[in-house]
């Protein structure tokens, strides 16, 4: 087994500096060369008298778009979420202080918060120091954790890392700028097109492997950093909780979060969170994707180290002591404050309108609402329906669609997929009608619920359209559940006040 390589032996910082100068300049003479002498090359071809306008449409329009592709732009620095001070979380400024003196760096000028699981560090104008925190990162993880990952990214300030990153990023943008200019939106572009932006993308992979592996090396030698001040076993933990917690935040907020948010109200995110990461499926999910992640290897346009070469380059380091520090949260005075001041700075402004609603109330007040919403605007397909009749209703869908999207077979499809959603919304809205409550807690389907008696309309809907499930298997489920005759859109509304 191939050992790995020791951070020690990474470049130092005047050679990563160097490398990120040189890379530039490269490319700047790279650039120039070829935009001047597509300019160049016309005129003194009409200077001899062999001058063709085609050819000098062209070259001066290729050469023009590289050289406005290569002009410096001005970068502005955008907070990435909301200033942290000792008033409004003196606990966790606190740790962040006592970290930044063990590792004999200066504190942070400006300690951010925002949303995900995440931490980071950035330099701003003036060589202003930036530390980023996520709210969920914090949430994730026990207080000592916290300390390792805070010192691994004081470890990126005492490498040095900082200074040769603006080169290397501005660089990246200006190269893909170019490649931007030389190209069509649409993919149509020309074979001269093609043929002058072949060496940007050359080049751009030959800078993108080499800055990516000084890169990587900043990574192992930031973990030894942390490492030095958790330990190893500490440090290995949050690695593989970073890991498994920010993929299972990002399927957490695209799947709970958002369609609350859409509905113009706000869940309590952290306690959704935790509701979510309780259910067992969720759990699996995140323990088997880390468990794919221990066996990835890394590519080398990746920035960071696989998550097993960032453990194995530790595991000859102390393993420490053991972790019985409380969970970090502990740290912060008022989450639930911090968290809708991070919402409302993610969103903007109209955040601040948003009404609070419980996990136990998004059942009705969202999804509810939503389903009454679209039984209604499709009222015309559902007239006449009953929950019974869902099947036969199931048929008419392809022709409906069909006709819904003016005959567009491309879009027929997603339009039948809306249509078999609408029924699913209307069979949930007929059924709160009628007295049934609406749950939809975190990582677990829509459900109407009257006593005993448990149904999901969606899933089921479609799994009926799907073939999944029988029309005769869906009479006899409806039928036990004694709502068989119940009307779907408007009819519901009549017959539940009647």
């Amino acid at each position: 087994m191939a050992s790995t390589p020791s951070p020690a032996a990474g470049p130092s910082l005047a050679g990563r500096i160097a490398a990120a100068i040189a890379l530039t300049i490269a490319f700047y003479v790279l650039a120039l060369v070829i935009g001047v002498g597509l300019i160049a090359g016309p005129i003194i071809g009409w200077a001899n008298g062999t001058g063709n306008i085609f050819l000098t449409i062209t070259a001066f329009f290729l050469g023009g778009s590289i050289l406005y592709a290569i002009v410096p732009r001005r970068s502005q620095f955008v907070p990435p979420g909301v200033k942290l001070t000792d008033a409004t979380a003196p606990d966790l400024m606190r740790l962040i202080r006592e970290e930044a003196e063990a590792g004999d760096e200066p504190m942070p000028d400006d300690v951010f918060v925002e949303l995900g699981v995440n931490a980071a560090v950035t330099q701003a104008k003036g060589g202003r120091r930036v530390l980023v925190v996520g709210l969920s990162l914090v949430q994730a993880l026990t207080e000592r954790e916290l300390r390792g990952v805070i010192a691994h990214e004081f470890g990126h300030y005492r490498g040095g890392d900082l200074k040769a990153g603006p080169f290397i990023w501005r660089t990246r943008a200006t190269i893909g700028r170019t490649i931007d200019q030389l190209s069509d939106e649409d993919g149509s572009e020309s074979w001269t097109q093609r043929l002058v932006r072949l060496p940007f993308i050359w080049y751009g992979k030959a800078f993108m492997r080499i800055t990516s592996a000084i890169s990587r090396r900043e990574e192992f030698a930031a973990d030894r950093c942390a490492v030095e001040r958790v330990g190893r076993d500490v440090h290995c933990s949050a690695l593989r909780k970073v890991r498994g917690q920010a993929a299972a935040f990002d399927a957490y907020w695209q799947q709970e979060v958002v369609a609350v948010l859409e509905a113009g109200r706000r869940p309590p995110i952290a306690e959704g969170f935790m509701r979510f990461m309780a259910d067992e499926e969720v759990r699996d999910s995140r323990d088997a994707f880390v468990e794919e992640s221990l066996k990835r290897k890394t590519d080398p346009y990746d920035s960071h180290p696989s998550l097993a070469e960032r453990i194995a380059a530790v595991d000859s380091l102390p393993a420490g002591e053991p972790d019985h520090s409380p969970p970090a949260v502990a740290l912060l005075a008022d989450p639930e404050t911090l968290e809708r001041d991070v919402l409302e700075d993610l969103i903007g402004e109209q955040a601040a309108e948003f009404t609070s609603v419980s996990w136990d109330d998004v059942g009705v007040e969202v999804y509810g609402a939503r389903a009454r919403a679209n039984a209604e605007q499709f009222a015309d397909f559902l007239e006449g329906a009953t929950i019974g009749t869902v099947p036969e209703t199931l048929e008419t869908v392809p022709a409906t669609a069909y006709e819904l999207v003016d005959r567009d077979t491309d879009q027929q499809p997603y339009a039948e997929h809306v249509l078999t959603s609408v029924l699913g919304d209307a069979v949930l809205a007929t059924l709160h009608a009628h007295g049934w409550d609406l749950h939809a807690p975190p990582a677990e389907p829509v459900r109407a619920v009257r006593g005993e008696h448990a149904f999901v309309p969606m899933q089921t809907v479609h799994a009926l359209r799907d073939g999944k499930l029988t029309a005769d298997a869906w009479r006899a489920q409806v039928a036990g559940l004694g709502v068989t005759d119940l009307p779907l859109g408007v009819g519901a509304r009549q017959t539940a006040t009647a």
